[in-house]
């Protein structure tokens, strides 16, 4: 009784990150839901749905993969345990996330939807880059990876995290490339300038 009390009080903090980290993740994917929805709707067609969902499901996977991976290898796999760098790193790429999501609005989804005659996205952390999502997730992985402790399984699984989503942004930065910036008038009469207002 006392070791496992004494585990539990020793892992507290790792408990704490994985139980926030599985609630975002159930918010997020109620906001995926409402807009999947909607996006179909409008007649957005659904690229590469394999790809993403592989992706996402990685997303989901990867911080409990990193404790389990830490916790069950041995010390000398798992030289490097840098936690408040690795909080900092969550922290910075839920907040960056966070931003993103909020500034597409109801255009953002788990998944990638082309709809035809769609400005790219120029406000929030899209004024600066290309894809601030992916680049937050790719912080906040690493992150994990620091928390829990650098080990070769984590890092393995964390770079094919970054294939995927090398694959996923050659097929989304083709997709910017279609599109003509004419805005796309939604259901409600709005457009999608300033999607983050919808």
């Amino acid at each position: 009784m006392d070791l496992t009390a004494d585990l539990i009080r020793a892992e507290a903090p790792a408990i704490l990150v994985l139980l926030a980290t599985a609630l975002v993740y159930l918010g997020e994917r109620r906001v995926h839901n409402y807009n999947y929805v909607y996006l179909t709707h409008v007649e957005g067609e659904e690229l590469i749905p394999t790809l993403m969902k592989t992706y996402y499901r990685l997303v989901l996977l990867f911080p409990f993969v990193a404790l389990i991976t830490a916790f069950l290898l041995p010390r000398a796999l798992v030289p490097i345990r840098a936690t408040l760098p690795g909080i900092a790193l969550i922290v910075l790429g839920f907040l960056s996330r966070s931003w993103s999501m909020r500034s597409l609005g109801r255009l953002w989804t788990q998944r990638c939807i082309y709809i035809a005659d769609m400005p790219r996205a120029t406000n929030g952390p899209y004024k600066f880059l290309r894809h601030p999502e992916y680049i937050a997730r790719t912080v906040e992985g690493l992150g994990f990876i620091l928390f829990f402790g650098l080990n070769p399984l984590s890092l393995l699984l964390w770079l094919r995290m970054i294939m995927l989503l090398s694959r996923v942004i050659k097929v989304e930065s083709r997709q910017v490339h279609e599109l003509s910036g004419a805005p796309l008038h939604l259901l409600d009469g709005s457009s999608t300038v300033g999607a983050s207002k919808l």
